[in-house]
């Protein structure tokens, strides 16, 4: 082994000591050989114990360990405020109830269209009554198939894949991803936004988004 070998192996760390050691051969003549053969030894007990050395564990904050605080209480505002909309032959959607789970000031955008149509929370739920009503719906079930949380002291967001059943359990209406921007309160989680896209011609739920 030379010093070209260490420094390859060990890299920044090691050069530093290679520079001091060809600094002590060319520059002091005055030191002898055995002590300069001394110094290299040394040098190469140092390149080997960094060859050696384990590489740290990730700190607690890294992405690689880092998990989100309030990832159950976050999924579970989400859940609800889907189930409050679902409902079966023979039930209605629970209006009053998604309020719980909504910011007054709530929005909820539609991109699905050319243009954005942005809602009200109470502007939505006076759409989505005149929509069940009028179109005789008897059957509504959406939920959630895939969700990623992140979080950041009281702001959240979910990117929610979600599925929806129309008047029939067994036939998919709707797939599409849901945007939800939540606000953490003395009440608990609260979503600010909802904002969501459709499967539609050219535009497929990538698997991303299906958790794969």
């Amino acid at each position: 082994m030379n010093i070209g070998h260490i420094l390859i192996i060990t890299g920044e760390r090691i050069i530093c000591f290679s520079k001091l050691t060809v600094v002590l051969y060319l520059y002091i003549p005055a030191i002898n050989t055995t002590m300069k053969n001394l110094l290299f030894y040394a040098i190469c007990l140092i390149a080997l114990s960094a060859c050696n050395t384990k590489p740290g564990k990730p700190t607690s904050d890294s992405t690689a360990v880092y998990h989100v605080p309030d990832e159950k209480a976050i999924g579970q505002t989400i859940k609800n405020a889907y189930a409050a909309i679902s409902f079966k032959e023979g039930e209605q959607p629970r209006y009053d109830e998604l309020r719980k789970y909504c910011l007054p000031t709530a929005r909820f955008i539609n991109a699905q269209g050319d243009t954005t149509q942005t809602t009200s929370l109470n502007q939505f739920i006076y759409l989505y009554r005149t929509l069940v009503e009028s179109q005789h719906i008897h059957y509504f079930y959406e939920h959630e198939i895939f969700g990623k949380t992140e979080q950041f002291g009281n702001v959240a967001q979910q990117v929610s894949t979600y599925k929806t059943y129309i008047n029939k359990p067994d036939s998919l209406t709707e797939t599409g991803v849901d945007f939800f921007t939540l606000i953490k309160t003395k009440d608990g989680w609260k979503i600010s936004t909802i904002t969501w896209d459709v499967e539609k011609k050219g535009l497929k739920v990538p698997g991303y988004y299906w958790g794969k």
